[in-house]
């Protein structure tokens, strides 16, 4: 047997504590605990940012970090949406020409180049994609519903069809047309598959209706299909498959009983073994570069569920809303500032109107400071830090005649002042930066004729100065960033849209996952930004879902864990906190926000 030496290129060392960064096959002793150590291997499913559009049975292909699907079936028919996944979340694309479910598709596929074939009514069509649309491609020469694929979008692999009847039948794809082969073993539809075109493995499947979940596996090598060992869970209806014919994963879908399955299994060219089971169990459509990173994704009854299969020597913990403690006023259309650990709330609209309370977040709990010189709701969205903090106008219902107001003022971590106005009264605008480089656009007005506005104001801690006009007139928009990098997006009546500011212009960007009035930001500037819940635009309820912006389009992420909207939101895009809000009514409830992290597996190893 060789030695550690010559296998790694280095002896056991011998240290008091751990390495901060150990290396992939590096072992250790440490002697302060007496015990060997290394880096060992972990897997697991873990929760990722869900699907904009909630599907099932959908066209899917790439890898764990970059990933396309297209189609599907939805509660109420099916769907012609494509979406694209960059390791972090999903955002919207080309929808394909015919809307269906139920497809195939070249799972070694990418983001640039990718095909799906079949699916509902036992459909024929096949279409190609080229990285910004779709095109039409020569059809299959039989129809096939519930089918499914592998291969590239030059190379493809098409089989099976849950029928009536169910057939076997398999087809090429060679970038031109279609040809038909050898037929499967055993005819059946809605497999799991992955692999290429000359080594694929498809895997489970139906064959009988009622569903009839088999646990078969087939090798396909370029000419003919040759049975495998079997599944150790049978199933079909959406099971879904990542990887190669030497490394492969299969996951999910229904097994008999019929119940939904959140069993994985692995193969390494010749078995299957269990790996993790997903969170949720379900029918998904899936893909992946190999077996050792999956991307699962939909399920039915209809979700946008996305889980990652990772096995390595790290642990990913996925990104995620976690309750924090409440506050001691329920309100809504508040500002917040801050940081995740050091955060305030102030201003808003509580039972009985205007409100100037303020409490601050040590990243445990709130507690009650002094209030603002007046008080008043829909002020900027917040600026500043929890000891620099900038408040913009807003509005009353009782003082100083009640409508828009001009009133500015700053916190110095006890108390409120007032400083400069606005050069006129405006209320439900947004707001970016520190307390003495500011910005401040859109919103609306004074009374007596309130209208939407453009305009933007830039504070430099004394003055106001006009700055650029948006492109779009909107209130109730919010923002984060600098005075020079600053993103805005939402607001009524324009609900998705988002605009960047470079400190003298707007550029129309890329739209909010969902549409929102009112949403809550953080976010250190136009490149990394967090948008997340708000109003619907005509719902006291709010919605839940989230948008992260980074630079030039937005990605799904987690969803709040209770809908709300016009919120404070402050921190950073991978550290911030969601503060009460309106859902019917006001609300005190606090959520943070934590990205995605990965950490060694530091393990200790026998010594004999």
């Amino acid at each position: 047997m060789a030695a550690y030496k010559d296998l790694v290129g280095q002896k056991i060392t011998k240290v008091t504590s751990n390495p901060g960064e150990p290396k992939t096959g590096q072992m250790w002793y440490n002697s302060t605990d007496g015990n060997l150590r290394g880096l060992g291997v972990v897997q697991a499913w873990a929760s990722a940012s869900p699907l904009t559009t909630g599907r099932y049975a959908a066209g899917g292909g790439g890898s764990q970090t970059s990933a396309i699907v297209a189609g599907g079936g939805t509660q109420t028919g099916t769907t012609a949406t494509t979406e694209l996944y960059n390791g972090t979340g999903w955002s919207n694309s080309t929808n394909i020409n015919t809307s269906r479910g139920a497809l195939g598709s070249s799972k070694d596929g990418s983001q640039t180049a990718h095909l799906v074939f079949g699916g509902s009514s036992n459909s024929t069509a096949s279409e190609s994609w080229n990285g910004s649309s779709w095109t039409a491609t020569p059809s299959l020469n039989t129809g096939k519903d519930y089918t499914s694929g592998a291969g590239t979008s030059t190379a493809a692999l098409n089989a099976g069809r849950w029928g009536p009847p169910m057939i076997g039948n398999t087809e090429e794809w060679n970038g031109s047309s279609w040809s038909e082969q050898n037929d499967l073993n055993t005819a059946r539809g809605d497999m799991a598959s992955f692999g290429s075109q000359t080594a694929a493995i498809f895997a489970g499947g139906n064959s009988g209706s009622p569903p009839n979940y088999r646990d078969l596996a087939e090798q396909y090598d370029g000419t003919s299909w040759t049975a495998l060992p079997t599944l150790n869970t049978a199933r079909g209806m959406g099971g879904s498959g990542a990887g190669s014919a030497t490394s492969g994963l299969v996951f999910g879908g229904n097994k008999p009983g019929p119940s939904a399955a959140n069993e994985s299994e692995s193969w390494d060219g010749s078995s299957w073994t269990n790996t993790p089971s997903l969170a949720e169990a379900g029918s998904r459509s899936g893909n992946g570069a190999s077996g050792s990173a999956g991307l699962a994704y939909g399920d039915y009854p209809v979700t946008g569920v996305t889980e990652e299969f990772t096995k390595s020597t790290n642990t990913i913990t996925a990104a995620a809303w976690a309750s924090g403690n409440n506050l001691n006023s329920a309100r809504f259309q508040m500002a917040g500032a801050g940081t995740q650990t050091a955060g305030l709330a102030f201003s808003g609209y509580e039972p009985g109107g205007e409100s100037g309370k303020t409490e601050e977040y040590n990243g445990t709990s709130w507690s009650e400071q002094n209030d603002m010189g007046t008080a008043r709701y829909e002020a900027g969205n917040g600026n500043g830090t929890q000891t620099a903090a900038l408040c913009s106008a807003g509005r009353t219902d009782t003082a100083h005649g009640g409508g828009a107001q001009a009133f500015v003022e700053e916190y110095d971590g006890t108390s409120w002042s007032e400083v400069n106005n606005l050069p006129g009264n405006r209320t439900a605008h947004g707001s970016a930066g520190p307390q003495t480089a500011s910005i401040i656009a859109l919103g609306k007005s004074a009374p007596p004729a309130p209208s939407v506005v453009t305009t933007s104001l830039h504070y430099d801690g004394t003055n106001w100065t006009s700055g650029g006009s948006t492109n779009t007139a909107r209130f109730a928009a919010f923002g984060a960033g600098t005075q020079t990098s600053a993103i805005f997006a939402g607001g009524n009546p324009s609900l998705a849209t988002a605009e960047e500011y470079n400190g003298s212009a707007w550029t129309t960007t890329g739209s909010l996952i969902a549409g929102a009035q009112g949403p809550s930001a953080a976010g250190v500037d136009s490149d990394a930004a967090l948008f997340t819940s708000g109003g619907n635009g005509g719902s006291s309820s709010g919605v839940a879902e989230t948008s992260s912006y980074n630079g030039t389009i937005f990605v799904s992420a987690p969803r709040l864990s209770s809908e709300r909207g016009y919120a404070a939101g402050f921190g950073t895009q991978t550290s911030a906190v969601v503060a009460a809000g309106l859902r019917s009514s006001g609300v005190n409830t606090t959520e943070e926000f934590t990205g995605e992290t990965s950490t060694a597996n530091i393990q200790d190893f026998a010594t004999s």
